[in-house]
Protein backbone atom coordinates (compact mmCIF):
# COMPACT_ATOMS: atom_id res chain seq x y z
CA UNK A 1 0.00 0.00 0.00
CA UNK A 2 2.75 2.28 0.67
CA UNK A 3 4.29 1.68 -2.78
CA UNK A 4 0.81 2.48 -4.14
CA UNK A 5 0.71 5.75 -2.68
CA UNK A 6 4.07 6.62 -3.70
CA UNK A 7 3.64 5.60 -7.22
CA UNK A 8 0.16 7.11 -7.98
CA UNK A 9 -0.28 9.99 -5.12
CA UNK A 10 -4.30 9.79 -5.69
CA UNK A 11 -4.61 12.45 -2.46
CA UNK A 12 -2.68 15.16 -4.69
CA UNK A 13 -4.89 15.04 -7.46
CA UNK A 14 -8.01 17.47 -8.84
CA UNK A 15 -10.08 14.03 -9.02
CA UNK A 16 -9.15 11.15 -7.75
CA UNK A 17 -11.30 7.19 -7.42
CA UNK A 18 -11.37 4.56 -4.84
CA UNK A 19 -11.63 1.10 -6.78
CA UNK A 20 -13.50 -1.75 -4.86
CA UNK A 21 -14.94 -5.30 -5.72
CA UNK A 22 -17.59 -6.00 -4.75
CA UNK A 23 -19.32 -10.13 -5.54
CA UNK A 24 -17.30 -9.30 -8.82
CA UNK A 25 -18.56 -6.14 -9.42
CA UNK A 26 -16.00 -3.39 -9.65
CA UNK A 27 -17.23 0.40 -8.35
CA UNK A 28 -14.47 2.87 -8.77
CA UNK A 29 -16.06 6.44 -6.73
CA UNK A 30 -14.30 9.71 -6.46
CA UNK A 31 -15.05 13.03 -4.70
CA UNK A 32 -17.57 13.90 -7.12
CA UNK A 33 -19.85 10.81 -6.20
CA UNK A 34 -19.88 9.32 -9.56
CA UNK A 35 -19.32 5.27 -9.33
CA UNK A 36 -18.71 2.70 -12.63
CA UNK A 37 -19.92 -0.54 -12.63
CA UNK A 38 -17.94 -3.39 -14.50
CA UNK A 39 -19.93 -4.92 -17.17
CA UNK A 40 -20.12 -8.36 -15.82
CA UNK A 41 -21.20 -9.09 -12.42
CA UNK A 42 -19.95 -12.50 -12.01
CA UNK A 43 -17.24 -14.75 -12.67
CA UNK A 44 -17.56 -15.07 -16.27
CA UNK A 45 -17.72 -12.08 -18.61
CA UNK A 46 -20.42 -11.49 -21.11
CA UNK A 47 -18.10 -13.48 -23.96
CA UNK A 48 -17.62 -15.89 -22.23
CA UNK A 49 -14.09 -15.31 -21.03
CA UNK A 50 -13.20 -15.82 -17.35
CA UNK A 51 -13.39 -12.50 -15.03
CA UNK A 52 -10.22 -11.81 -13.50
CA UNK A 53 -11.59 -9.24 -11.34
CA UNK A 54 -14.57 -11.66 -9.75
CA UNK A 55 -11.42 -14.24 -8.70
CA UNK A 56 -8.04 -12.50 -9.54
CA UNK A 57 -8.94 -9.94 -6.15
CA UNK A 58 -7.47 -6.50 -7.00
CA UNK A 59 -5.04 -7.41 -9.68
CA UNK A 60 -5.61 -6.78 -13.32
CA UNK A 61 -5.43 -9.32 -16.15
CA UNK A 62 -1.95 -7.97 -16.83
CA UNK A 63 -0.94 -8.61 -13.37
CA UNK A 64 -0.07 -4.65 -12.49
CA UNK A 65 -1.89 -2.75 -9.77
CA UNK A 66 -5.20 -1.26 -11.01
CA UNK A 67 -5.33 1.75 -12.19
CA UNK A 68 -8.25 4.69 -11.22
CA UNK A 69 -10.53 5.40 -13.32
CA UNK A 70 -11.22 9.33 -14.22
CA UNK A 71 -14.98 9.71 -14.52
CA UNK A 72 -15.85 13.60 -16.08
CA UNK A 73 -18.46 15.20 -13.19
CA UNK A 74 -21.85 15.06 -14.14
CA UNK A 75 -23.66 18.45 -15.68
CA UNK A 76 -25.12 20.72 -13.67
CA UNK A 77 -29.12 20.90 -13.97
CA UNK A 78 -31.55 22.73 -16.11
CA UNK A 79 -31.17 27.25 -15.70
CA UNK A 80 -34.11 28.85 -14.59
CA UNK A 81 -34.77 30.07 -17.97
CA UNK A 82 -34.82 26.83 -19.58
CA UNK A 83 -37.06 25.86 -16.78
CA UNK A 84 -39.65 28.94 -16.92
CA UNK A 85 -41.37 27.35 -20.07
CA UNK A 86 -42.27 24.11 -18.68
CA UNK A 87 -43.03 25.07 -14.90
CA UNK A 88 -45.28 28.48 -15.96
CA UNK A 89 -45.71 29.49 -19.49
CA UNK A 90 -47.35 26.00 -20.99
CA UNK A 91 -49.92 25.91 -17.29
CA UNK A 92 -50.25 29.84 -18.21
CA UNK A 93 -51.72 28.89 -21.78
CA UNK A 94 -53.38 25.97 -21.17
CA UNK A 95 -55.30 28.03 -18.13
CA UNK A 96 -56.56 30.98 -20.76
CA UNK A 97 -57.25 28.82 -23.08
CA UNK A 98 -59.94 27.02 -20.49
CA UNK A 99 -60.92 30.57 -19.28
CA UNK A 100 -61.95 31.68 -22.91
CA UNK A 101 -63.31 28.22 -23.89
CA UNK A 102 -65.65 28.66 -20.30
CA UNK A 103 -66.97 32.26 -21.40
CA UNK A 104 -67.36 31.63 -25.25
CA UNK A 105 -69.40 28.74 -24.17
CA UNK A 106 -71.30 30.49 -21.19
CA UNK A 107 -71.81 33.85 -24.14
CA UNK A 108 -73.83 30.79 -25.92
CA UNK A 109 -75.43 29.63 -23.53
CA UNK A 110 -76.42 32.83 -21.66
CA UNK A 111 -80.57 33.73 -21.64
CA UNK A 112 -81.15 37.64 -23.44
CA UNK A 113 -84.40 37.16 -24.17
CA UNK A 114 -86.95 39.53 -22.52
CA UNK A 115 -90.45 39.05 -21.54
CA UNK A 116 -91.83 39.46 -24.51
CA UNK A 117 -89.35 37.08 -26.46
CA UNK A 118 -90.21 34.49 -23.58
CA UNK A 119 -94.09 34.91 -23.72
CA UNK A 120 -93.80 34.40 -27.12
CA UNK A 121 -91.87 31.14 -27.02
CA UNK A 122 -94.48 30.05 -23.98
CA UNK A 123 -96.91 30.69 -26.06
CA UNK A 124 -95.40 28.59 -29.14
CA UNK A 125 -93.47 25.86 -27.82
CA UNK A 126 -94.02 22.85 -26.48
CA UNK A 127 -93.40 19.78 -23.95
CA UNK A 128 -90.71 20.89 -21.28
CA UNK A 129 -89.25 23.51 -23.36
CA UNK A 130 -92.51 25.43 -22.51
CA UNK A 131 -91.15 25.13 -18.94
CA UNK A 132 -87.97 25.85 -18.87
CA UNK A 133 -89.03 29.21 -20.67
CA UNK A 134 -91.40 30.04 -17.88
CA UNK A 135 -88.85 29.37 -15.48
CA UNK A 136 -86.77 31.91 -16.72
CA UNK A 137 -89.14 34.57 -17.04
CA UNK A 138 -89.85 34.30 -13.25
CA UNK A 139 -86.25 34.43 -13.05
CA UNK A 140 -85.84 37.13 -14.85
CA UNK A 141 -88.31 39.66 -12.50
CA UNK A 142 -86.47 38.51 -10.07
CA UNK A 143 -83.17 39.40 -11.50
CA UNK A 144 -84.69 42.96 -12.52
CA UNK A 145 -86.17 43.43 -9.00
CA UNK A 146 -82.84 42.80 -7.05
CA UNK A 147 -80.82 45.42 -9.62
CA UNK A 148 -83.70 47.91 -9.23
CA UNK A 149 -85.20 48.07 -12.40
CA UNK A 150 -88.65 48.13 -13.12
CA UNK A 151 -90.15 44.20 -12.80
CA UNK A 152 -93.36 44.96 -14.02
CA UNK A 153 -95.51 43.53 -16.48
CA UNK A 154 -97.69 45.79 -19.02
CA UNK A 155 -101.16 44.89 -18.62
CA UNK A 156 -101.33 43.23 -22.23
CA UNK A 157 -98.63 40.73 -20.69
CA UNK A 158 -100.39 40.46 -17.79
CA UNK A 159 -103.56 39.26 -19.23
CA UNK A 160 -101.77 36.69 -21.46
CA UNK A 161 -100.15 35.32 -18.75
CA UNK A 162 -103.27 35.00 -17.59
CA UNK A 163 -104.49 32.91 -20.85
CA UNK A 164 -101.32 30.94 -20.21
CA UNK A 165 -102.51 29.32 -17.00
CA UNK A 166 -105.79 28.95 -17.74
CA UNK A 167 -105.05 27.04 -20.77
CA UNK A 168 -102.34 25.40 -19.43
CA UNK A 169 -103.15 21.06 -19.36
CA UNK A 170 -103.20 18.72 -16.98
CA UNK A 171 -99.85 17.44 -16.91
CA UNK A 172 -98.23 21.17 -17.11
CA UNK A 173 -98.22 21.53 -13.26
CA UNK A 174 -94.93 22.83 -12.75
CA UNK A 175 -95.69 25.59 -15.83
CA UNK A 176 -98.18 26.84 -13.90
CA UNK A 177 -96.59 27.32 -10.76
CA UNK A 178 -93.78 29.46 -12.41
CA UNK A 179 -96.23 31.64 -14.39
CA UNK A 180 -98.51 32.00 -11.23
CA UNK A 181 -95.44 33.47 -9.45
CA UNK A 182 -94.60 35.82 -12.42
CA UNK A 183 -98.06 37.19 -12.09
CA UNK A 184 -97.50 38.25 -8.44
CA UNK A 185 -94.54 40.22 -9.68
CA UNK A 186 -96.46 41.63 -12.70
CA UNK A 187 -96.66 45.14 -10.98
CA UNK A 188 -100.48 44.76 -12.16
CA UNK A 189 -102.68 43.86 -8.65
CA UNK A 190 -105.97 45.06 -10.57
CA UNK A 191 -105.39 42.13 -13.20
CA UNK A 192 -103.47 39.39 -10.75
CA UNK A 193 -104.91 38.86 -7.51
CA UNK A 194 -108.67 38.81 -9.00
CA UNK A 195 -107.05 35.60 -10.69
CA UNK A 196 -104.78 34.60 -7.94
CA UNK A 197 -107.54 34.90 -5.21
CA UNK A 198 -109.73 32.84 -7.38
CA UNK A 199 -107.41 29.87 -7.23
CA UNK A 200 -107.43 29.70 -3.94
CA UNK A 201 -111.01 29.31 -3.85
CA UNK A 202 -110.48 25.86 -5.42
CA UNK A 203 -111.11 22.80 -3.58
CA UNK A 204 -109.85 20.45 -6.02
CA UNK A 205 -106.71 22.77 -6.60
CA UNK A 206 -103.16 21.21 -6.10
CA UNK A 207 -101.29 22.02 -2.58
CA UNK A 208 -98.36 22.75 -5.17
CA UNK A 209 -100.47 25.49 -6.56
CA UNK A 210 -101.94 26.76 -3.77
CA UNK A 211 -98.90 27.37 -2.66
CA UNK A 212 -97.17 29.51 -5.78
CA UNK A 213 -100.61 30.81 -5.46
CA UNK A 214 -100.29 31.97 -1.71
CA UNK A 215 -96.67 33.42 -2.60
CA UNK A 216 -97.52 35.19 -5.52
CA UNK A 217 -100.35 36.87 -3.13
CA UNK A 218 -97.45 37.65 -0.69
CA UNK A 219 -95.12 38.79 -3.99
CA UNK A 220 -97.51 41.39 -5.14
CA UNK A 221 -97.17 43.93 -2.17
CA UNK A 222 -100.51 44.88 -2.14
CA UNK A 223 -102.30 45.25 0.96
CA UNK A 224 -105.55 44.02 -0.55
CA UNK A 225 -104.14 40.93 -0.43
CA UNK A 226 -103.45 40.80 3.56
CA UNK A 227 -106.95 39.69 4.79
CA UNK A 228 -107.65 36.69 2.36
CA UNK A 229 -103.61 35.55 3.28
CA UNK A 230 -104.69 35.86 6.89
CA UNK A 231 -107.95 33.62 6.59
CA UNK A 232 -105.28 31.00 4.72
CA UNK A 233 -103.08 30.83 7.59
CA UNK A 234 -106.32 29.51 9.82
CA UNK A 235 -107.39 26.98 6.83
CA UNK A 236 -108.29 23.57 8.06
CA UNK A 237 -105.78 20.92 5.90
CA UNK A 238 -104.13 18.92 8.75
CA UNK A 239 -100.45 18.75 9.10
CA UNK A 240 -99.92 18.48 5.71
CA UNK A 241 -101.33 22.24 4.80
CA UNK A 242 -98.53 23.61 7.33
CA UNK A 243 -96.37 24.72 4.16
CA UNK A 244 -99.42 27.24 2.82
CA UNK A 245 -100.22 28.37 6.26
CA UNK A 246 -96.33 29.45 6.74
CA UNK A 247 -95.99 30.74 3.49
CA UNK A 248 -99.14 32.82 4.07
CA UNK A 249 -97.82 34.80 7.24
CA UNK A 250 -94.33 35.61 5.56
CA UNK A 251 -96.93 37.04 2.76
CA UNK A 252 -98.66 39.17 4.69
CA UNK A 253 -95.21 40.53 6.95
CA UNK A 254 -93.62 41.25 3.00
CA UNK A 255 -96.55 42.90 2.04
CA UNK A 256 -95.98 45.30 5.57
CA UNK A 257 -91.92 45.26 4.68
CA UNK A 258 -92.89 46.38 0.82
CA UNK A 259 -95.21 49.12 2.12
CA UNK A 260 -92.38 50.06 4.71
CA UNK A 261 -89.12 49.99 3.22
CA UNK A 262 -87.55 52.38 5.12
CA UNK A 263 -88.88 51.19 8.70
CA UNK A 264 -85.91 50.02 10.74
CA UNK A 265 -87.94 48.95 13.63
CA UNK A 266 -91.44 48.16 14.26
CA UNK A 267 -93.95 48.86 11.74
CA UNK A 268 -96.12 52.00 12.04
CA UNK A 269 -99.47 51.29 14.45
CA UNK A 270 -101.88 51.14 12.01
CA UNK A 271 -105.16 48.67 12.22
CA UNK A 272 -103.89 46.21 9.36
CA UNK A 273 -100.70 46.00 11.32
CA UNK A 274 -102.89 45.28 15.02
CA UNK A 275 -104.81 42.82 13.08
CA UNK A 276 -101.84 40.88 11.75
CA UNK A 277 -100.25 40.98 15.32
CA UNK A 278 -103.19 39.41 17.10
CA UNK A 279 -103.27 36.45 13.78
CA UNK A 280 -99.43 36.40 14.37
CA UNK A 281 -99.79 35.94 18.48
CA UNK A 282 -102.25 33.11 18.27
CA UNK A 283 -99.77 31.08 16.67
CA UNK A 284 -96.83 31.31 18.43
CA UNK A 285 -98.05 28.55 20.38
CA UNK A 286 -98.33 26.42 16.85
CA UNK A 287 -98.16 22.51 16.98
CA UNK A 288 -95.82 22.99 14.01
CA UNK A 289 -92.33 24.14 14.84
CA UNK A 290 -91.56 26.33 11.45
CA UNK A 291 -95.16 28.56 12.24
CA UNK A 292 -94.87 28.97 15.92
CA UNK A 293 -90.99 30.01 15.48
CA UNK A 294 -91.90 32.44 12.23
CA UNK A 295 -94.33 33.96 14.26
CA UNK A 296 -91.79 34.54 17.37
CA UNK A 297 -89.52 36.18 14.90
CA UNK A 298 -91.88 38.09 13.25
CA UNK A 299 -93.79 39.67 16.23
CA UNK A 300 -90.04 40.80 17.72
CA UNK A 301 -88.63 41.91 14.82
CA UNK A 302 -91.29 44.10 12.98
CA UNK A 303 -94.22 44.62 15.92
CA UNK A 304 -91.99 44.69 19.48
CA UNK A 305 -94.09 42.00 20.63
CA UNK A 306 -92.68 39.68 23.25
CA UNK A 307 -94.90 36.90 22.95
CA UNK A 308 -92.44 34.70 21.58
CA UNK A 309 -89.50 35.79 23.59
CA UNK A 310 -88.56 32.46 24.81
CA UNK A 311 -88.87 30.70 21.64
CA UNK A 312 -86.38 32.62 20.56
CA UNK A 313 -84.07 33.01 23.88
CA UNK A 314 -83.81 28.67 23.06
CA UNK A 315 -83.28 29.49 19.16
CA UNK A 316 -80.03 31.19 20.19
CA UNK A 317 -78.48 27.25 21.43
CA UNK A 318 -76.97 24.89 19.06
CA UNK A 319 -77.70 22.03 21.44
CA UNK A 320 -81.40 23.00 21.17
CA UNK A 321 -81.55 23.52 17.30
CA UNK A 322 -79.76 20.36 17.11
CA UNK A 323 -81.76 18.68 19.41
CA UNK A 324 -85.10 19.44 16.77
CA UNK A 325 -86.61 17.35 14.22
CA UNK A 326 -88.45 17.94 11.30
CA UNK A 327 -90.52 16.39 8.67
CA UNK A 328 -90.00 12.24 8.66
CA UNK A 329 -88.11 12.92 12.03
CA UNK A 330 -85.16 14.70 10.09
CA UNK A 331 -83.06 16.44 12.28
CA UNK A 332 -82.82 19.91 10.82
CA UNK A 333 -79.58 20.53 8.57
CA UNK A 334 -76.91 23.29 9.32
CA UNK A 335 -78.10 25.67 6.77
CA UNK A 336 -81.92 25.68 8.60
CA UNK A 337 -80.43 26.00 12.71
CA UNK A 338 -77.84 28.31 11.45
CA UNK A 339 -81.27 29.99 9.62
CA UNK A 340 -82.85 30.12 12.92
CA UNK A 341 -80.09 31.37 15.19
CA UNK A 342 -79.65 34.48 12.96
CA UNK A 343 -83.45 35.31 13.26
CA UNK A 344 -83.32 34.84 16.88
CA UNK A 345 -80.58 37.34 17.18
CA UNK A 346 -82.36 40.05 15.03
CA UNK A 347 -85.67 39.47 17.12
CA UNK A 348 -84.40 39.66 20.32
CA UNK A 349 -81.99 42.75 19.36
CA UNK A 350 -85.73 44.32 18.05
CA UNK A 351 -86.36 43.77 21.70
CA UNK A 352 -83.92 44.13 24.01
CA UNK A 353 -81.32 46.67 22.27
CA UNK A 354 -78.38 47.69 24.36
CA UNK A 355 -79.48 44.53 26.54
CA UNK A 356 -78.61 41.78 24.33
CA UNK A 357 -74.97 42.95 24.21
CA UNK A 358 -73.56 40.70 26.34
CA UNK A 359 -75.12 37.59 23.92
CA UNK A 360 -73.94 39.49 20.92
CA UNK A 361 -70.37 39.53 21.84
CA UNK A 362 -70.14 35.57 22.67
CA UNK A 363 -72.24 34.98 19.39
CA UNK A 364 -68.75 37.10 18.08
CA UNK A 365 -66.49 34.04 18.22
CA UNK A 366 -69.46 31.12 17.36
CA UNK A 367 -68.21 28.70 15.51
CA UNK A 368 -70.94 29.42 12.38
CA UNK A 369 -69.53 32.02 10.22
CA UNK A 370 -73.09 33.50 9.39
CA UNK A 371 -73.82 33.78 12.86
CA UNK A 372 -70.65 36.09 13.86
CA UNK A 373 -71.34 37.95 11.16
CA UNK A 374 -74.78 39.09 12.32
CA UNK A 375 -73.81 39.36 15.62
CA UNK A 376 -70.90 41.62 14.25
CA UNK A 377 -73.59 43.50 12.34
CA UNK A 378 -75.64 44.34 15.59
CA UNK A 379 -72.89 45.01 17.61
CA UNK A 380 -71.90 48.03 15.03
CA UNK A 381 -75.74 49.23 15.36
CA UNK A 382 -75.26 49.13 19.29
CA UNK A 383 -72.52 51.57 18.81
CA UNK A 384 -73.86 53.58 16.10
CA UNK A 385 -76.42 54.39 18.47
CA UNK A 386 -74.21 55.19 21.69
Amino acid sequence: MKEFTKAYKPFASKVFRFFLLVDGVKVVTGVSGDSELSSSSGGIGSDGEKNTHASGGCIDPDGGLPRAVSVPPRKGGKTFLELFPQLFLFPLLIVIVLVLVYVFFGAIAADNRGVGDLLRDIRVGGGHSRQQDAHALAKLLVQKQEKGKDPYLSSAQTGELIELVQNATSGEDELRGYLVLVLGRSGQPQLSLPFLLDLLTREDLAQDLRQEAITGLGLSGDSSAILPLLDEIDRPGGEQSWQSRWLAIWGVVNILVRENPDTEGSFKDDARVRLVARKLKSRVNDSRREISWTAAYYLARYFGDNSGEIILQDMLSWDFLGEQLGDNDNALTSEEQQRWMCQALEGLYSLRGSGLKDVLEGKKSDRNLKVRAVAIKLLDKLEKKT
